[in-house]
C-alpha cells in the first residue's frame, strides 16, 4: 500500500510542478471565472452503458494572462494559464460525485472561439474503498488523473460557453481500471482584469518555417500488468529518438522511434512460460508538439513494430506535458494501448537543433 501511495504522490507532484512553472515571472493580469456545468457521464467500458448518468456542477478558475512581445505570446494571442477547481454532482454514479483540480491553458482559436486543455487530479466520494461489488468499480483509487480538452465560445469579454470532453482514470495504479468519461457543457462569467489582445498583427514577427530538430529522450516509470495472474508494479524503460520539423516556431510535427522494455510483460511471459528472444520492443510514433513558452504539450499515435507474444494490441499512444529549459526538457507522460493507460513515465530529453 505504501508503494502505491508513493507512486501516486510522485506523479501528482511532477504534474503540479510542471504546470506551475510557466506562470512564474508573469506580469499581473489576472481574473476569476465561475461556471455552471452539466453533462453526461459514461464508464470507459462499452459493456456497461446502464451505469451512465447525468451530471450537474460548477467550476471556479483563476487565470493569468500572458503578456509581452515574445513570438510565442503573439502566436498564441496572449493565452491564459490557470488553475481550475470543479465539482460534479452525479446522483446515479457508482463512484459517487467528482471533485477535480487541474492546471489549464486557454487560447484563441478563431474569432470568438477559443480552445483549452487541462491536466490534473480528481477524487470521488466513493471508490473501491467504499464499493464492494467488483463488477461495478470504475475508479479504484481515491485520487485519479483528470484530462480536459474542449472549446469555448465568447459571447462577450466576460460571458462564455464551453463544450468539453473529460476523462478520469487511475493509470493502472490499481485494478480494475475502467475509468469514466464526461461530455460537459458549461456557462461561465469572468470577474477581474479582462483585457483584449495586447499585440496587433503588425507586431507579430514573421515565422521561421522548416527548422528541424533531433531529440534524444530517456523515459522511465512503473507499470502494472493487465493480466490478473501477475500482481505488483514493475519498472519500464524507454529510449526515444525524435526528429521533428517546425511548422512555425511554436508548432512542430515529428516522428519517434522507441526502444522500450516493460518488465510487467516479462513477468507475464515468465508466468505462462513464453519464450521471446528480443528483450526490448521496437515501436514508432507520429506526434504533434505545441509550445506555450517553456511549456509544451505533445501527443501522438503509432504502431508497435516488434513486441512479445503477450502484447495483443499493436499500436500505442502517448500524451505528455514537458518543461523546456535551454536545450533540455523534463516531463511526465501517459503511455497507452488503444486508449487504455498502461504506465506513467517520467522523461528527460535533450534537443539538438538542426538547420
Amino acid at each position: 500500500m505504501r508503494k502505491k501511495r508513493g507512486a501516486r504522490f510522485l506523479f501528482c507532484a511532477v504534474v503540479a510542478i510542471i504546470l506551475a512553472l510557466p506562470v512564474t515571472g508573469l506580469s499581473q493580469s489576472t481574473l476569476w471565472e465561475a461556471s455552471l456545468t452539466g453533462g453526461y457521464m459514461t464508464p470507459n467500458n462499452f459493456n456497461m452503458p446502464e451505469y451512465s448518468a447525468w451530471t450537474l456542477g460548477g467550476d471556479v478558475a483563476w487565470w493569468y494572462r500572458f503578456e509581452g512581445d515574445e513570438w510565442w505570446v503573439a502566436r498564441r494571442k496572449n493565452p491564459l494559464f490557470g488553475v481550475k477547481a470543479s465539482f460534479a454532482y452525479i446522483p446515479q454514479s457508482m463512484s459517487g460525485h467528482r471533485i477535480g483540480i487541474e492546471g489549464i491553458v486557454r487560447a484563441p482559436l478563431k474569432g470568438r472561439l477559443d480552445y483549452h486543455f487541462g491536466v490534473g487530479l480528481s477524487a470521488y466520494t466513493r471508490s473501491k474503498y467504499f464499493t464492494h461489488d467488483e463488477d461495478n468499480i470504475f475508479i479504484t483509487t481515491l485520487v485519479s488523473c483528470l484530462i480536459d480538452v474542449g472549446v469555448d465560445y465568447r459571447f462577450t469579454d466576460r460571458l462564455s460557453a464551453t463544450f468539453a470532453l473529460l476523462h478520469s482514470s487511475n493509470g493502472l495504479l490499481n485494478r480494475p481500471n475502467k475509468g469514466l468519461n464526461y461530455l460537459q457543457l458549461g456557462l461561465g462569467y469572468s470577474i477581474g482584469g479582462v483585457k483584449s489582445n495586447t499585440l496587433s498583427v503588425q507586431q507579430i514577427p514573421q515565422p521561421e518555417f522548416g527548422r528541424t530538430e533531433l531529440n534524444v529522450a530517456f523515459q522511465g516509470g512503473m507499470a502494472m500488468s493487465r493480466d490478473l495472474n501477475v500482481e505488483g508494479y514493475f519498472p519500464c524503460y524507454d529510449l526515444s529518438l525524435n526528429y521533428q520539423v517546425y511548422l512555425d516556431p511554436v508548432v512542430a510535427l515529428g516522428g519517434t522511434v522507441d526502444f522500450w522494455y516493460n518488465c510487467a510483460h516479462t513477468e507475464v511471459m515468465k508466468f505462462y512460460k513464453m519464450e521471446y528472444p528480443m528483450p526490448c520492443y521496437l515501436s514508432s510514433l507520429v506526434y504533434l508538439e505545441g509550445f506555450w513558452g517553456p511549456l509544451s504539450l505533445k501527443g501522438g499515435i503509432g504502431p508497435v513494430l516488434l513486441a512479445s507474444p503477450c502484447v495483443n494490441i499493436k499500436f500505442y499512444e502517448r500524451v505528455g506535458v514537458y518543461y523546456n529549459f535551454g536545450n533540455n526538457y523534463v516531463g511526465v507522460a501517459l503511455n497507452a494501448h488503444a486508449g487504455m493507460i498502461e504506465f506513467i513515465e517520467l522523461c528527460y530529453g535533450i534537443r539538438m537543433r538542426g538547420n
